[in-house]
């Protein structure tokens, strides 16, 4: 029987609580009608939506940052290192000419841009990737770090939309096994070979932005 290793037991744990903890914040906010849309941003509401999406997206990547410090543990291990920098750069730079070509400079605008690059693409790319991904194919290998970090990072795109329809307990197990195999397996399994490749973290994360934040100027 092979043994669990506490690294990989510690980060699939830790994954798995940033989707519960993810789940039950965000639909106190939707349930309360505190959670702020992307749409109705405004000047007077933007800490609002800024506090909302820190704590609910960021808190966990704060606290995976302090166990990392408390461990010792380098950053570059997690993807932070300096590899591909032409590429990260270039990828900076396209997502810089999509906000410029999205003219919108207001409040929302802003924030837009800045929302999808680190609230979204930079939480999901260092837990799913630079840290569960990572601590799964140090001691399981490839294959196994893209199965388990996909079907956890498939299961987290399936709890939004069962939050905002007000979905039932079945509706949130049919969307979540709805995105474990193209979203999850697949899609992470792109993001975390790009991430293998590339030898840095940045690369995954600007693809992800990028790719989210086209449905700004695509629709």
């Amino acid at each position: 029987m092979m043994k669990i290793s506490k690294n990989v037991l510690v980060a699939v744990s830790l994954t798995f609580l940033y989707g519960v903890f993810f789940y039950f914040s965000t639909s106190f906010l939707w349930n309360k009608g505190w959670l702020i849309s992307l749409n109705d941003i405004t000047s007077q509401n933007i800490w609002i939506k800024f506090l909302s999406d820190t704590i609910i997206n960021l808190l966990f990547v704060i606290l995976i940052f302090a166990l990392l410090f408390l461990k010792n543990r380098s950053l570059s291990e997690m993807g932070f290192t300096k590899n591909s920098r032409l590429a990260s750069i270039l990828l900076l730079g396209v997502y810089l000419i999509m906000f410029l070509s999205h003219g919108d400079f207001t409040v929302r605008g802003y924030y837009l841009a800045f929302f999808y690059l680190v609230i979204v693409a930079f939480s999901e790319e260092f837990i799913f990737r630079g840290f569960l991904f990572t601590q799964i194919n140090q001691e399981y290998g490839f294959g196994t770090g893209i199965i388990i970090s996909g079907l956890l990072f498939g299961a987290m795109h399936g709890l939004l939309p069962t939050i905002v329809t007000n979905g039932s307990l079945a509706d949130l197990f049919t969307n979540i096994s709805s995105n474990l195999l193209g979203q999850g397996i697949i899609g992470g399994g792109l993001f975390a070979l790009v991430y293998k490749k590339s030898g840095t973290l940045f690369v995954p994360i600007l693809i992800h932005a990028i790719l989210d934040y086209s449905s700004v100027l695509f629709g």
